[in-house]
């Protein structure tokens, strides 16, 4: 098929930093539609849309692994490139290893269409049959011709048992809640009002998602450079390296020193916001180019000069103190004087689905008393 990129190493290296970039946004997203929509993801409802989210991340990931990093020697390995039969049971993609994980890496899909999004069942195989099919016309194509030849094996029996693992988890998901201790929960969620003290886990989730877009991002625009020749090979390491220190200033100062809220962009997404650290309104801006300058700054510098564990150390610093306070207060946000709440303490929002009451409005001329002795007395 055609090569969009050209199927060479430069158009490799632009796949194996894009598609972890496309998985650090997706989830951003996705996370973030889920806390404008419903607010708080929390119980039985919320691990679900946490399974979901992993479950789309799975199947992406069954699609494009293993990804090589380099061309050289690719087409000539062992079914690099082999076409396959239906009914060729020799062929690597029909061993049983492959022809189980083909089933069950769809089966949380259809367990999910039902107790998560209340498909039907046709609504639910028409989706295990589109998602199966993608990931096999992905793994036979090389990530759709993005490399020179097929680096995963796979058969349209692979892409069949995908849609039997939707059916079965379908079927599952009907069959097992009433089974449940306590009778069956529901699946889908509820909006609630998001102004609890946001937990350490969806902060350090914020903070990750940051640090992912920011490296994958730039790796990615330094990938797209070389491959069309604006940069050159040997200077790859240095010119990512400033471009990440570029999209690190940017996206971790500037814009939280533009915004209301003071957030990076994944934070944003996440429905987090810094105010000051006695009343509900946005923090002064020194004190977020403080609290930057002691906790984004470092990291990013660390992770750029190939150190992760000493940032993973100031990041630990940073937490061991959000764990054990009621306010969930880090090590840099006591120095600075912040706090770290969720949006809606600061402009009173509340989730798009959430159901409001209003009492009706009462009938024109509804609340007139009629005069005694009037015609219209006693009616």
């Amino acid at each position: 098929m055609a090569q969009p990129l050209g199927g060479g190493q430069a158009a490799v290296d632009v796949a194996v930093v894009a598609v972890p970039l496309l998985f650090v946004a997706g989830t951003a997203l996705a996370l973030g539609g889920q806390h404008r929509r419903y607010g708080l993801v929390r119980g039985w409802s919320g691990q679900l849309t946490v399974a979901s989210l992993l479950s789309c991340v799975g199947v992406v990931a069954y699609a494009v692994w293993p990804l090589p990093a380099f061309v050289d020697g690719l087409c000539s390995s062992p079914g690099g490139g082999v076409r396959s039969e239906p009914t060729d049971w020799s062929h690597p993609a029909h061993a049983p290893r492959e022809l189980l994980l083909g089933c069950a890496v769809l089966l949380p899909v259809g367990f999910l269409a039902r107790e998560r999004f209340r498909l039907g069942l046709g609504t639910t195989l028409a989706l295990g049959g589109a998602l199966a099919s993608a990931a096999s016309a992905v793994r036979a194509t090389g990530l759709l011709g993005v490399y020179p030849c097929a680096y995963a094996t796979t058969s349209p029996l692979v892409a069949g048992l995908g849609v039997v693992g939707v059916l079965l988890g379908w079927v599952l998901a009907r069959w097992l809640p009433p089974l449940r201790p306590g009778g069956p929960v529901r699946g889908w969620p509820s909006a609630v009002a998001d102004r609890a003290a946001p937990e350490p886990s969806r902060r350090a989730l914020a903070c990750l998602l940051d640090l992912g877009l920011w490296w994958y991002g730039a790796a990615t625009l330094t990938a797209v450079a070389r491959l069309f020749g604006l940069v050159r090979p040997a200077e790859g390491e240095a010119v990512r390296t400033l471009v990440l220190f570029g999209t690190a200033f940017v996206f971790g100062l500037v814009v939280p020193l533009l915004r209301r809220d003071r957030c990076t962009p994944a934070a944003v997404l996440l429905r987090l916001a810094l105010s000051e650290r006695d009343r509900p309104r946005p923090a002064a801006r020194w004190r977020v180019l403080l609290r930057a300058l002691l906790l984004h700054a470092p990291v990013t510098a660390l992770v750029a000069l190939g150190w992760p564990w000493a940032a993973l150390a100031v990041a630990l610093v940073h937490v061991s103190t959000a764990v054990v306070r009621r306010d969930r207060a880090g090590a840099a946000d006591l120095v600075c004087g912040v706090r770290v709440r969720t949006r809606s303490t600061l402009d009173g929002g509340l989730p798009d689905r959430l159901v409001c009451y209003r009492p009706p409005l009462p009938e024109p001329g509804a609340d007139v008393t009629s005069t005694p002795g009037s015609p219209a007395a006693g009616r």
